[in-house]
């Protein structure tokens, strides 16, 4: 946008992102397995999908047959740690910076993600339609 590096790292405290996902509707949620291979694909163990609560809507009066009502946030914060002020003052590459910030604990998109499709949220086709895996690498 134009604005000097030292404006933004000086006066910045978090930035956030977002996106939205369809919710699985709550009248007709039910329990699925997903494939083996769209698990490894999406980066979950089996340790995780063991505990895990997978859901899909069948479908019904109440979601108009498509299985989802309402929409959701996934959410990333990255927090503007000292380390990451400095890599904005030097006008390091974004993936420096967001390497940094996962690093220190930033929680990404994609990994938002996965904690709700395995509490039965939404599901991992959602997910992986609004964020890539590699997002969080």
């Amino acid at each position: 946008m134009g604005v000097p590096s030292y404006l933004v790292a000086s006066s910045v405290v978090a930035i956030m992102a977002q996106r939205l996902v369809r919710v699985v509707c709550q009248k007709c949620k039910a329990p699925y397995t997903p494939s083996q291979a769209l698990l490894e694909a999406a980066g979950i163990t089996p340790e995780m999908a063991k505990n895990a609560n997978f859901a899909r809507g069948k479908g019904c009066n109440a979601c108009q047959g498509g299985g989802f009502r309402g929409r959701l946030g996934l959410f990333e914060l990255m927090i503007m740690s000292s380390k990451i002020r400095e890599l904005t003052f030097e006008e390091a590459p974004t993936e420096k910076v967001r390497r940094m910030a996962m690093a220190e604990g930033m929680k990404t998109i994609y990994r938002d993600g996965i904690d709700k499709v395995l509490r039965g949220v939404t599901t991992l086709e959602e997910v992986l339609r609004v964020a890539k895996r590699g997002e969080e690498e």
